[in-house]
């Protein structure tokens, strides 16, 4: 094989990894797209379970232990704590989609707070505080939103983000097939010297 086949196998190979990426990545954004509850049901049940197996992971490790080690390792309780909060994640699936969005919420409103008592602290001083004033309110509503309805919010941004991968996958399948396409015509008219000439 020589120099121009080899970069020709070797572009043409990397092209069509990168298809292959954007396939699945098309396939997760048409899931996030359409079923955006489910896809993020089957996420948090991933990690109650992950969570589930490391806990009994670090129970086994306990009980692996010499007597004298095991006086001095937290592997028990912590695998218990572990198994049992994996479990509840695992059974309560939007349980954990409800903390971490109203975490998101909760910093949006200190955030949006702070804002508007920006607004008014400079009130005598800029014509600006009103600008202010009317996009931290804006954003104290999105932020209450979040919090009240932290299921809704989450599943509106999974879909988002599908619909976001959706078109960047298809246009990277699209980009490579060119590509692929004009490899060989591209390489073949580049002079390339072989080893002995």
């Amino acid at each position: 094989m020589n120099i121009k086949e080899k970069i020709i196998n070797s572009a043409k190979k990397s092209e069509k990894s990168i298809i292959a990426s954007s396939i699945l990545t098309l396939v997760v954004g048409i899931m996030l797209a359409i079923y955006p509850g489910d896809t993020l049901s089957i996420i948090t049940k991933v990690i109650g379970a992950f969570l589930m197996v490391f806990g009994v992971v670090q129970i086994i490790n306990y009980f692996k232990n010499t007597k004298e080690d095991r006086m001095a390792s937290a592997s028990f309780a912590l695998g218990v704590i572990l198994f049992a909060v994996g479990l509840y994640i695992f059974i309560n699936d939007s349980s954990l989609t409800n903390i971490v969005t109203t975490i998101i919420g909760i910093l949006i409103c200190i955030k949006s707070i702070y804002k508007i008592q920006l607004a008014i602290g400079i009130k005598e001083y800029s014509n600006s505080w009103k600008y202010n004033l009317v996009s931290g309110l804006i954003v104290l509503s999105i932020g209450l939103i979040v919090i009240f309805y932290p299921l809704e919010t989450a599943s509106t941004i999974l879909r988002i983000i599908g619909i976001a991968l959706i078109i960047s996958s298809i246009y990277e399948i699209v980009e490579s097939i060119v590509v692929i396409k004009k490899i060989d015509t591209t390489i073949k008219d580049l002079p390339f010297k072989e080893k002995g000439e």
